[in-house]
């Protein structure tokens, strides 16, 4: 080989080695780049599962005093528990998700989380407005408060978790703590304490009342009207309560065949309305074809506005007598109403209250209908109950303290068995609704009733302001609260942090 042939091969082998080394060199700058980024991701998750950002970075300033995204987490989890509670969303799909506003596409999520806000800024500007005061928290809300730091040192036991903390964690958020959460608390009931205090202080004259309800009528008038519902659901369990396979397509079939089948329904019993049938005899003839059993329907108008057809409804130009059919698809069932409208007005129809002592006839957890042993051996304890209690200063007080340590109504127990503003139109027991309402009832009677429950040792507490007075009751304490928290947060800089990014859905 030539001189210059092996100085050119000796070049080749070097410029190849450069080349190598080249690959080598960038391909270990890859991994090393890789490596640092998978280890910063890391120790960021680990940071993040620490809690260090929630617990420490500010979420939201509210005129100097910071609250973490821990602190934010809790308030927000039982907003969202009460508006799941009531079926706003679903709580099986993320809440960033479901869009809460239709024309600004904002969804569940961000809705929540400036209403966490929104509660968190009334609670502490109160709770400060307290303090300046001197205002302290009254026996009652003490108590309440008691009551709630108990509950929390013990559910966490019957709930089945490992602790108190495991407990708060899973309920409050994954970084509250229970110092941190006695304070949350804390402010959360001085601000309520104090706010129905000064609110029971606010005394509006019968001309407020009239230039109320005036100026609100559209939302506090009674709307009486006749509902027939249709419901087109796909089953997913036959008669005997087998599991039916369907595909996506079977379920789409089936549904648009049932929807066409409820659909003529309706528009049967629409044409027999308009016909002149009474609705009674409709309810009766399509009883076993209708989704609900009960017809009749009473609301305020502004319950009315997010009925399907409220705007119908709501209409000035609607008389008695109009009818109409309106759809409605809730995406996994179709529903059709045919509505007939009776009457709008101010409803001067009184509430009443009334105490209850329930013995339970039967098993507290039993499905089955008592017997007739059980029910003569539930009136035979109410009536002797009734004549201890009678034997005695037979006031309302001792009532309510006899219903706190005998009753078998959990729900209204520790409330003394009180039932306030109950209507011709509640949606109680059709026995307990009817004596609590009868015209000839006056404060301090006692009575026996019968329901499916049991015996109840009735005592009728009073007769109160009318449902349209109660209504603006309610409206005048609205507005009051409303001014209330704007002076008490008058002045106030309210930030939010980035530590508000963290609060989870």
């Amino acid at each position: 080989m030539s001189e210059e042939k092996k100085a050119q091969t000796k070049a080749e082998r070097g410029e190849k080695r450069r080349q190598d080394e080249q690959k080598d060199r960038l391909t270990m700058a890859v991994y090393t780049v890789v490596a640092v980024v998978v280890l910063a991701a890391a120790v960021a998750l680990m940071f993040w599962r620490s809690g260090v950002l929630q617990r420490g970075m500010t979420a939201l300033d509210l005129n100097g005093t910071k609250y973490t995204a821990a602190d934010l987490q809790f308030v927000y989890n039982n907003l969202y528990s009460n508006y799941a509670n009531q079926y706003y969303f679903d709580p099986s799909t993320s809440v960033k998700k479901q869009v809460y506003n239709s024309e600004s596409g904002q969804s569940w999520y961000d809705f929540l989380v400036e209403e966490t806000v929104n509660a968190l800024t009334e609670q502490a500007s109160l709770a400060a407005m307290a303090a300046s005061e001197g205002y302290t928290l009254s026996a009652d809300a003490q108590a309440q408060m008691n009551s709630t730091l108990s509950q929390l040192n013990t559910s966490w036991i019957s709930g089945g978790y490992s602790s108190r903390d495991a407990f708060i964690q899973a309920n409050m958020g994954p970084y509250m703590s229970y110092d941190r959460l006695v304070e949350l608390l804390n402010q959360q009931y001085l601000a309520s304490d104090y706010a129905a205090a000064k609110l029971d202080n606010i005394t509006h004259s019968d001309a407020d009342y009239e230039a109320c309800y005036a100026e609100n009528a559209d939302e506090l008038d009674t709307i009486v009207y006749t509902q027939f519902t249709f419901q087109a659901l796909v089953p997913t369990t036959d008669e005997q309560g087998n599991t039916l396979e369907m595909t996506d397509a079977e379920k789409s079939a089936k549904l648009e065949e049932l929807k066409q089948e409820q659909k003529s329904l309706a528009e049967e019993l629409k044409a027999k309305l308009e016909a002149g049938t009474d609705a009674a005899a409709l309810e009766e003839e399509y009883s076993d074809k209708l989704y609900n059993s009960s017809i009749s329907r009473h609301t305020t108008g502004s319950n009315a506005q997010y009925s399907t057809y409220g705007d119908w409804l709501l209409d000035s130009a609607r008389k008695s007598g109009d009818i109409t059919l309106s759809e409605n698809d809730t995406g996994s069932a179709f529903y059709y109403y045919v509505a007939l409208y009776e009457d709008r007005m101010r409803d001067e129809e009184p509430t009443h209250n009334v105490r209850h002592l329930l013995v339970r006839a039967g098993a507290a957890n039993s499905t089955e209908t008592p017997t007739q042993e059980q029910y003569d051996e539930a009136e035979e304890k109410a009536n002797s109950l009734l004549e201890e209690w009678k034997s005695g200063e037979a006031n309302e007080e001792t009532f309510s303290s006899l219903v706190t340590t005998k009753s078998d109504d959990t729900g209204s127990r520790s409330s003394g068995g009180l039932i306030s503003n109950i209507t011709s139109t509640s949606s109680y027991v059709e026995a307990f609704r009817n004596w609590a309402i009868d015209p000839v009832r006056k404060e301090g009677d006692t009575g026996l009733v019968k329901t499916e429950y049991g015996w109840h040792i009735m005592y009728y507490v009073s007769t109160n302001d009318p449902i349209w007075r109660q209504s603006v009751t309610s409206k005048l304490s609205d507005q009051d609260y409303e001014q209330l928290t704007a002076d008490a947060v008058q002045g106030w800089t309210i930030t939010r942090g980035t530590g508000i990014n963290f609060i989870e859905a």
